[in-house]
């Protein structure tokens, strides 16, 4: 499966991801925004950020469905040896 990050930048594909976490971080105005960042052996990058904590475990909780979705969906779409992509093997993450 395939992540693209909230500023369309960065695109992840999820099976060389190790972690997926959120992260509490005070930003210049005093708020905390709480970022997803994903990690691999060799980096660590902001997928996007949300305003609260909740949103932000929504936001982790749709890109877990999403997975294990695409994942029933390759396995039940494997038909005489020829594997068909679904449109959800891909994940953006939503906005603010």
């Amino acid at each position: 499966m395939i992540i693209v990050s909230q500023d369309k930048n960065i695109v992840v594909n999820f099976d060389n991801v190790e972690s997926i976490d959120i992260v509490a971080n005070l930003d210049e105005t005093g708020k905390v925004p709480y970022m997803i960042y994903y990690e691999t052996n060799s980096k660590r990058e902001e997928l996007g950020y949300y305003a609260t904590e909740e949103r932000a475990k929504e936001v982790l909780q749709e890109i877990i469905k999403s997975i294990l979705y695409s994942r029933k969906i390759d396995k039940t779409n494997n038909i005489f040896g020829f594997d068909f992509m679904e449109s959800n093997a891909y994940f953006e993450m939503p906005e603010k």
